[in-house]
C-alpha cells in the first residue's frame, strides 16, 4: 500500500493571517508545520533487537572554575517517578556574563488565592500550584544578590531569557518581564492560558500558543474587543483587536487553540492562526519560518517560508524520520535528522544554501534539549541503556544520566562535554552565558561554571562554510 508523506506544513493544516491581508480578505498565506511532541524526539528502533546493559559513562570534561552549592538554598532533586513526564522542575539561566539566575520549587503549604481579573479560573488547579524560589548569584564569588518567591500554577516551562539582563516569567495567561533585581512588570496578558512561547534568534518576535474561549459578540453580531480594566494589555487576536472565527454564526465554538506571532517591541500581533491538535514548534527567523518537505526516499527539502507566502528552498537532508528544525541564529537553521542506526545527525544549514557542518550523536543519547547563545549551542540528552523505539520503549530504569555538549555553531566543533545531575528531562539544568564563553551546569549538588575559549564567529550572508 502506498503512503503519502505530506510536508510539515500540510500536516498542521492551519492558516496564518497576515496584517495586510487581514484588512482586505482575512487570509494571507498557508502555514503548515509539524508539532514536535516528546514522542517525535524518540529515535527509531535499531535493527538489532537485543541490547546489552552498558556501564555508566565515565566522568567527562575539565573541572569547573566555579562551584556554588545548592543544597543550602533548599534545593532537592525531584523524585524519580517524575522522570518521563518532562516537567519543568528547575531553571538555570545567565542574566549576564557575571550573574546567574537559579530557580526551583520549594516545599510548603500553598495559601489559597482568589482568581484575579483576566485569569481563567477553570484552568486553576490547586494541585498544580507551586512556590518557586528565585536566587541571583554574582560570578565568580557566588554571592547572592537578589532573592524572591514566585507562585506559579502549572508544571510547564515558565522562564525565558531576554537580551539586556532581562527575562520573561509565564504564569497561566500572564507574561511578566523581570530584571537582575527580580523586580517584575506585567508585559502581556492573553485571553486564555498560555501553553508555550518561543522567541526568534533576534528576540524581535514572540510565538505564543494559547487555549482560549471564543470572544463575546456585540449586539450587531460582530466580535467584541477584549480590553482589561487594569494591568497589561490583552494580546489581541488580530492587529485591529477584533476576533475572527471560521465557524458559522449560529454555531457555539468551544475553547480553541490559537497561535500568535507578536512583535516584542510593542506587543502588536502580526499573525495569528487557529490550530487543530497540538501546538507546533515553529522555527521563526526574521520574516518567515523553516519547514521540511518530504522528497524522494529518505530525503527532505529544508525550505524557508515567508509570512507573505513565498517559499525559498535551501538544501536537501537525508533522514529516516521528519527532521526537527531549530532557528539557531539569524539565517542559520539546525536540522536533527534520524540515521539508519537509530542515532541522530545534526546538520547546520545557512539560509543562503550552505551546509556548514554535520555531527553524529549516539543512538543512546535521546530526548534532546537545546540552548543557544551567541556563537554556541548547548545540547543536553538523556543517556539510556539502549536505543528507543516503538518496540523498545523507555523505562525509568533505562536512564543512566544526562550529558551536555557545547558546539561551536560556525564549525560544529564540540567545545566541552559534561554530565548534569539530577536528570531534568524537562530542561532547566544547564545554560550558556550571552557570549557563549561560559557554561553553567547543575551537577553533583552544585552549580558548576565552566570557562570556554572564544568561539569562531558565525558566518555572515554569502560566506562559504569553513572546513
Amino acid at each position: 500500500m502506498k503512503m503519502r508523506f505530506p510536508s510539515a506544513t500540510q500536516r498542521l493544516g492551519v492558516r496564518l493571517l497576515s496584517v495586510a491581508a487581514l484588512a482586505a480578505t482575512g487570509l494571507a498565506c498557508c502555514l503548515n508545520a509539524t508539532a514536535q511532541s516528546p514522542s517525535s524526539l524518540i529515535t527509531p528502533a535499531a535493527k538489532e533487537s537485543k541490547h546489552k546493559k552498558q556501564a555508566p559513562p565515565p566522568d567527562l570534561g575539565p573541572p569547573p572554575s566555579v562551584s556554588i552549592p545548592v543544597t543550602p538554598l533548599g534545593f532537592a532533586p525531584p523524585a524519580a517517578f517524575y522522570l518521563g513526564d518532562r516537567l519543568t522542575q528547575a531553571s538555570l539561566n545567565f542574566l549576564s556574563e557575571d550573574s546567574i539566575l537559579f530557580t526551583f520549587r520549594i516545599p510548603g503549604l500553598i495559601e489559597r488565592e482568589h482568581t484575579s481579573a483576566g485569569q481563567n479560573s477553570s484552568e486553576d488547579s490547586s494541585q498544580e500550584e507551586r512556590n518557586i524560589r528565585a536566587v541571583v548569584f554574582s560570578l565568580p564569588s557566588g554571592k547572592v544578590t537578589a532573592e524572591a518567591v514566585w507562585r506559579l500554577h502549572d508544571y510547564s516551562r515558565y522562564l525565558w531569557m531576554l537580551n539586556g539582563d532581562h527575562f520573561l516569567l509565564r504564569d497561566r495567561n500572564l507574561l511578566q518581564m523581570g530584571d537582575t533585581s527580580l523586580h517584575l512588570e506585567p508585559f502581556l496578558r492573553f485571553p486564555g492560558p498560555l501553553k508555550s512561547i518561543e522567541l526568534d534568534p533576534r528576540q524581535q518576535l514572540l510565538v505564543a500558543n494559547t487555549i482560549e474561549p471564543p470572544a463575546p459578540e456585540t449586539k450587531d453580531g460582530a466580535s467584541s474587543e477584549s480590553k482589561p480594566s487594569t494591568g497589561p494589555e490583552i494580546a489581541s487576536t488580530t492587529p485591529s483587536g477584533t476576533f475572527r472565527l471560521d465557524n458559522p454564526a449560529d454555531s457555539k465554538p468551544e475553547n480553541q487553540r490559537l497561535l500568535r506571532i507578536l512583535r516584542m517591541a510593542d506587543g502588536k500581533v502580526l499573525l495569528f492562526t487557529r490550530l487543530e491538535g497540538a501546538a507546533p514548534h515553529l522555527p521563526v527567523d526574521g520574516e518567515g519560518f523553516y519547514d521540511a518537505i518530504r522528497g524522494k526516499g529518505p530525503y527532505w527539502l529544508i525550505s524557508y517560508r515567508t509570512f507573505s507566502g513565498a517559499d525559498n528552498p535551501i538544501l536537501q537532508v537525508e533522514s529516516t524520520c521528519f527532521p526537527s528544525l531549530d532557528a539557531m541564529a539569524p539565517g542559520l537553521v539546525l536540522a536533527s535528522a534520524c540515521t539508519g542506526d537509530a542515532g541522530r545527525k545534526l546538520i547546520a544549514l545557512s539560509r543562503d544554501k550552505h551546509r556548514l557542518w554535520d555531527a553524529a550523536t549516539p543512538p543512546t543519547w535521546v530526548w534532546p534539549l537545546l540552548v543557544q547563545s551567541g556563537p554556541r549551542l548547548a545540547r543536553a540528552t538523556l543517556d539510556v541503556t539502549h536505543p528507543i523505539g516503538p518496540m523498545t520503549p523507555l523505562d525509568r530504569e533505562d536512564i543512566r544520566g544526562q550529558t551536555v555538549q557545547v558546539y561551536d555553531l560556525a564549525t560544529g566543533r564540540v567545545a566541552i562535554t559534561v554530565h548534569a545531575s539530577p536528570v531534568l528531562d524537562g530542561g532547566g539544568g544547564f545554560a550558556l552565558s550571552p557570549s557563549g564563553n561560559r557554561l553553567a551546569v547543575l551537577n553533583a549538588g552544585a552549580i558548576q561554571i565552566f570557562d570556554l575559549p572564544p568561539a569562531p564567529p558565525l558566518p555572515t550572508e554569502g560566506d562559504k562554510p569553513g572546513k
